[in-house]
């Protein structure tokens, strides 16, 4: 639905994310491919004609700051308040860059605004309890010094989720300077971590001798070795992939998708229909051998 960009107005609640007065480049900039084609979702404001924005404020100002005179619009009248703070905190996530420290907050200030736990959070928005979790303890966890250096871009969000499950702010910051000066790259900033949580007493340039050397003797060890194929399935990753992908399919009946994507779409739907059925039958047959129930019957649903 075209509705006028002069009809439309930003949600105030949403002032924090600063998208007022940036350039048509600037706001583009800030959107992911996907964020690019995601329709505005908007909601009337009382029986007007005004539509506050429920997710889409960049793609909205964008249009405005290229002189547009509308912008196709889904409007929904259905959406409780809680469903609209869930849409905005999946759209920062899947479609805009929005900064660790922000992201953060907004995940906390939502879950201590409505009492949802990280795992129903997870469950609703289609992002991982895990992802939640690293997000809210930049916030929770880390020396606020720290929390600046992420801010500025002096350590990356995966040091400063790592360095966060260290217990006390000193000795963060000692952890966290060979990854601020740019002695060591980040891709060791998990090993050192672990290493330090294990030996909580030691130097911070001790544990570094340590892992580098450790690093090199598995390096080597790796190139000796004859590589193995990978065995089995980690349902951790299963299950995370599972709530994620109920998210995004959520999330997808919010788009407006032409014919001839809907048709691949149904088809590879299908064949997972397909194996989750089989699957949903195995993990049944399990607990049914460990129960002593009988089998239950699975019926596979046509899409």
């Amino acid at each position: 639905m075209q509705i006028p960009v002069e009809q439309i107005i930003p949600d105030p609640e949403q002032k924090q994310r600063n998208l007022e007065g940036q350039s048509p480049g600037e706001l583009r900039k800030g959107l992911s491919a996907v964020g690019l084609n995601q329709p505005v979702l908007v909601r009337q404001v009382n029986g007007s004609g005004t539509y506050m924005i429920v997710v889409g404020e960049r793609r909205w100002r964008t249009a405005q700051s290229a002189g547009q005179s509308g912008i196709e619009c889904t409007v929904r009248s259905d959406v409780s308040e809680q469903d609209i703070r869930e849409l905005q905190l999946s759209e920062s996530y899947h479609h805009e860059s929005v900064p660790p420290m922000e992201m953060g907050r907004a995940f906390l200030n939502y879950r201590e605004r409505f009492g949802v736990s990280q795992q129903e959070l997870a469950r609703r928005t289609g992002i991982t309890p895990g992802t939640i979790h690293h997000y809210e303890s930049l916030v929770r966890n880390l020396a606020a010094d720290l929390g600046e250096k992420v801010r500025s871009g002096e350590l990356t969000f995966k040091e400063g989720r790592s360095i966060a499950d260290i217990e006390g702010a000193d000795r963060q910051r000692e952890i966290a300077e060979p990854f601020v000066s740019g002695r060591l790259s980040s891709v060791y900033v998990e090993k050192v971590v672990g290493y330090a949580k294990k030996n909580p007493g030691m130097p911070i340039e001790q544990i570094l001798e340590d892992v580098l050397k450790g690093t090199r003797a598995e390096d080597k060890a790796q190139k000796e070795a004859e590589p193995t194929p990978k065995i089995g399935v980690d349902i951790s990753k299963l299950e995370s992939a599972a709530l994620q992908l109920a998210g995004e399919l959520d999330a997808m009946q919010l788009q407006v998708i032409p014919e001839y994507r809907r048709l691949n779409t149904i088809s590879a739907l299908r064949i997972l229909d397909s194996k989750v059925q089989s699957a949903m039958l195995f993990l049944s047959g399990g607990l049914a051998r460990e129960s002593g129930m009988p089998r239950p019957l699975i019926r596979t649903v046509k899409i």
